[in-house]
């Protein structure tokens, strides 16, 4: 990108009419947006760029590869494009993951094996993805290589998150495409009829309609169509079995020993991610088998939950559980029986004060920290510390417990700050220690948190509104 500025330098010294104007790029903070999604990223703004080269000082209309030839011999082929499917394009743009140039993945890269049959003759990029990122303990991850231990790919570091990234996009684009077009296989006129039915009502009509309109199925993993349809699903699942009994958030732990004895030292968790989705998917699968099968909370009738990434990168899954007529929560005491809220005690349950102290501890906030990120006019958005209570009311405003924090005059020291029980998250002792990572339990006492409850578990990924500036 450094020889690509210089060349637009150069350019403006010549011609002061192409001097490359100063771009600038906004976070657009629209309070009529869902907070739960559209909100500030995490990332400071100089960790964000946008490099583009295309005609008369535009983007580029698609998503192809420049390859820039630095070579000042030959003026005359400076740039040449390759489309994003060209099995180039993976050794081009990272040709330390393969210095041998191995061939990526390509629209007519053809299925071989038990795998081929007369309707799935091609591979996708998925399948091709997902062969690259399997750990092999006999052999690298790239094509004639057999004999060595050693994953180049796995061990680039920030390199292979963005490849994976990368690989994400392209998957995506793929399906977009098949999308765009195949609408009338999707059956997407039945949609345009009620679409215009609706512009006509509302005299929407365009005399020159811009572009063409593409429409989204339900099918479509995470776009509006499929939330909808996932909470409408939950919301049918309610009509039958009664309000959810319990909220669960579970948060993949990065110190677990199946991440850490899998990672050389020179690497972080947020190094390997598909290692860390593929602990965590194992560790969700027996929460949700000692949920449903063992019955820690008592026997369910139903449940839901879905999987999202946290901007830090780390996945964490939101659980609702639907109880059984003989294992509901209908009283403080049955509460108390599944949820705590304070610490414990030191002397007798040495490794659960462990657990807690480095997994459900909020903050520290408010006095304590007012440059914390949950601080918003200088209040904690999830209103803590809490106040002390010697005992639980099981129905509160919010639609869940208050539940018991005594003022007993426990303190642990959490990031140089004392707290006490004002900042404990609410969790079951039990699944805490078995699987210390953050997992925050909650009762549902009242119908009231209903819905919000499931349209923040089908809320949809985060997302921002961004506008660019070039000077008008």
């Amino acid at each position: 990108m450094r020889q690509v500025w210089q060349r637009e330098q150069d350019a403006a010294v010549t011609n002061p009419m192409l001097q490359p104007k100063r771009v600038t790029m906004h976070i657009v903070a629209d309070p009529n947006n869902d907070p739960r999604r559209y909100n500030q990223p995490a990332a400071h703004v100089n960790e964000v760029a946008v490099v583009f080269v295309g005609e008369d000082r535009l983007p580029p209309g698609n998503l192809d590869l420049v390859i820039y030839d630095s070579n000042p011999a030959d003026p005359n082929h400076r740039m040449q494009s390759i489309s994003a499917g060209s099995p180039h394009a993976d050794p081009m743009l990272y040709p330390l993951l393969f210095p041998h140039g191995e061939t990526g993945w390509h629209y007519n890269l053809q299925q071989e094996g038990v795998r081929r049959n007369a309707v799935r003759v091609r591979n996708s990029p998925k399948e091709f993805a997902s062969f690259r990122l399997a750990i092999r303990y006999t052999g690298t991850n790239s094509n004639g290589n057999e004999g060595h231990t050693f994953s180049l790919l796995h061990a680039a570091g920030f390199l292979f998150q963005q490849y994976i990234c990368d690989q994400y996009v392209r998957m995506e684009a793929n399906n977009l495409r098949y999308i765009r077009d195949n609408q009338k296989a999707l059956f997407a006129d039945a949609y345009q009829s009620l679409l215009d039915h609706i512009n006509q009502q509302f005299h929407l009509d365009e005399i020159n309609p811009v572009g063409r309109r593409t429409i989204l199925p339900s099918t479509f993993l995470g776009g509006p169509r499929y939330m909808k349809q996932c909470y409408h699903d939950a919301m049918s699942i309610v009509r039958k079995y009664g309000k959810p009994d319990l909220f669960i958030t579970f948060t993949c732990n990065p110190r677990w020993p199946e991440i850490v004895d899998n990672i050389p030292y020179w690497l972080n968790a947020t190094d390997r991610p598909d290692l860390v989705a593929r602990v965590f998917h194992a560790k969700l699968k027996e929460l949700m088998r000692d949920i449903t099968v063992n019955k820690v909370f008592g026997n369910v009738d139903a449940y839901v939950y879905t999987i999202e990434f946290q901007k830090r990168g780390l996945p964490h899954a939101h659980i609702l559980i639907i109880l059984d007529e003989d294992s509901k929560l209908l009283i403080a005491d049955d509460v108390d029986n599944v949820v705590c809220a304070y610490l414990p005690d030191p002397a007798s349950e040495r490794r659960l004060l462990d657990s807690v102290k480095s997994h459900m501890i909020h903050g520290p906030c408010g006095p304590l920290n007012h440059n914390s990120p949950c601080m918003l006019d200088n209040s904690c958005t999830k209103k803590y510390p809490k106040e002390y209570i010697e005992e639980t009311v099981y129905i509160s405003d919010g639609g869940y417990p208050t539940y018991r924090r005594p003022n007993n005059g426990l303190v642990v020291n959490i990031r140089g700050h004392p707290v006490s029980n004002e900042f404990v998250v609410p969790y079951n002792p039990y699944l805490l220690v078995k699987y210390d990572a953050h997992i925050n339990v909650e009762v549902c006492s009242t119908v009231k948190s209903v819905m919000y409850l499931y349209k923040y578990v089908y809320k949809g990924h985060d997302a921002a509104t961004l506008e660019v500036w070039n000077g008008d």
